[in-house]
């Protein structure tokens, strides 16, 4: 599959070389995280692939380690097709968790600027720096809208996969859900509890389709 010109314009961005930072990414298909992500993604697309849903987001109901690792590795598990580009845009605008898994701190530049990254020949990353108080109406603003659909086209992906705020933080999460076609919810069992998750799941699904549950480190 070749790819279009304006992934050559990414710059790449290399996976973290401490072995602490590595070891939540199932950056590999041998990896002993990546089966619960490769299920994940196959029952994704199995519900997705009939309705013509190409744009999936992944939230979570308080900011923490379940959203943006459940984001990044099913962003890895969906480029391991080959025939797949994948782009992951990190919508937590105000904290950029996904650089700081892979090692980079947040930007500080333009709030109406994207950064674009290459993690693989077949998947790509976008990030945009925002302030906490100006996240959610920088999600609803139209400008930063067509900028990042205009980026997404001319990178022509196959999937893309929305990094959403989490949704009981703030309005962030709302602002943002209009964005995905179905969304995942991704569960701490560490520290989620029922109400909360019924909280979000009635606001997904009065605004998209909520996809399922994924459990931090499992299936629910």
């Amino acid at each position: 599959m070749r790819a279009p010109s304006s992934w050559g314009k990414l710059k790449t961005l290399p996976l973290p070389e401490d072995e602490v930072l590595r070891s939540p990414i199932a950056d590999g298909p041998n990896h002993a995280l990546a089966e619960g992500y490769d299920l994940l993604r196959t029952r994704m697309q199995t519900a997705a692939a009939p309705r013509g849903w190409t744009r999936m987001g992944i939230t979570q109901a308080h900011a923490g380690a379940a959203g943006p690792q459940t984001a990044l590795n099913l962003a890895f598990s969906e480029a391991r097709r080959a025939d797949c580009r994948v782009i992951l845009i990190d919508l937590d605008i105000a904290r950029q968790p996904i650089l700081g898994m892979l090692g980079h701190d947040a930007r500080a530049n333009d709030p109406e600027g994207l950064d674009g990254w290459k993690l693989r020949e077949n998947l790509a990353l976008l990030t945009v720096p925002a302030p906490v108080e100006h996240a959610a109406t920088t999600l609803m603003r139209e400008g930063f809208r067509t900028r990042l659909s205009q980026q997404v086209e001319l990178l022509l992906p196959d999937i893309t996969l929305l990094h959403l705020p989490p949704l009981l933080d703030g309005d962030a999460g709302l602002a943002a859900m209009d964005m995905a076609q179905s969304v995942v919810l991704a569960v701490d069992g560490r520290s989620d509890v029922a109400p909360e998750i019924r909280k979000c799941e009635t606001r997904i699904n009065d605004i998209c389709p909520l996809l399922g549950l994924f459990l931090h480190d499992g299936e629910a």
